[in-house]
């Protein structure tokens, strides 16, 4: 279990970024604290230096605490994995309520497919009616699939893992990108191993942005943005906060 004092190595280290996320981030932790897991894993809170009772809410329930000032999920997720010790390093973000079996999915697909480098699955709504749970769980894996059978994929920042190794040969994340700094990790992956698209291995996030957005403008930001990636490299510099 997380923080348990140990000499057994630390196998898989989860990354939990977060900022001014002080009305989630106790669920969120706590899913993680209580994860099956028979190996040893570690909970990292990277934090973009939030104003608000984050840090203060999430420390007792995690095994670190690292502040990155500059505020992207790119510079938060590079600077959690910088100083993580397992031999998988998993990502989720402040909204999130991962399963029980999360990370043990996770290490296991790992240890049973030593091609793969990275392995990203798909995520479904915790926070909408049944009919729109529905829904995304109809939807989000078809595309996913459908994606990564055009070898176009799209890895989500909030339930992807990569080997340690892998990470810190190609250097990790990209901090320049604002957006698409997961799909960029995973198409630079690909040159250590197998990008692999995991069905079975899901998170539950919050659907706060589409909620805001509307679901036309939140596909369609993602969908052009993603193929946008894909054909040029480049996407959108701008990504509007949501922590409602």
């Amino acid at each position: 279990m997380a923080g348990k004092k140990t000499t057994k190595p630390i196998d898989v280290s989860v990354v939990v970024c977060t900022l001014n996320e002080e009305k989630n981030i106790v669920p969120c932790l706590a899913a993680l604290r209580a994860q099956r897991f028979s190996g040893k894993y570690e909970i990292i809170l990277a934090d973009g230096n939030s104003d608000d009772e984050t840090v203060k809410r999430a420390t007792p329930l995690v095994d670190r605490v690292v502040i990155e000032k500059v505020r992207s999920i790119a510079s938060e997720r590079q600077a959690g994995a910088r100083v993580a010790k397992g031999k998988i390093i998993a990502f989720t973000d402040a909204d999130s309520i991962s399963p029980p079996d999360w990370v043990e999915k996770v290490w296991d697909t790992f240890e049973k497919n030593p091609s793969i480098s990275m392995l990203y699955g798909p995520v479904f709504y915790s926070d909408v009616s049944a009919e729109e749970q529905k829904l995304s769980t109809l939807f989000m894996p078809r595309f996913l699939r459908l994606m990564s059978i055009l070898r176009m994929h799209n890895p989500i920042g909030s339930n992807l893992a990569i080997r340690k190794e892998v990470f810190q040969k190609i250097g990790g994340f990209d901090t320049a990108y604002i957006t698409c700094e997961d799909l960029d990790l995973g198409k630079r992956a690909q040159k250590h191993g197998r990008l692999h698209y995991a069905k079975d291995i899901h998170q539950f996030v919050s659907a706060r942005r589409v909620k805001k957005w509307g679901y036309l403008k939140y596909v369609g930001f993602h969908l052009y943005n993603g193929v946008r990636y894909h054909l040029t490299g480049k996407a959108s510099k701008k990504y509007e906060d949501v922590r409602e």
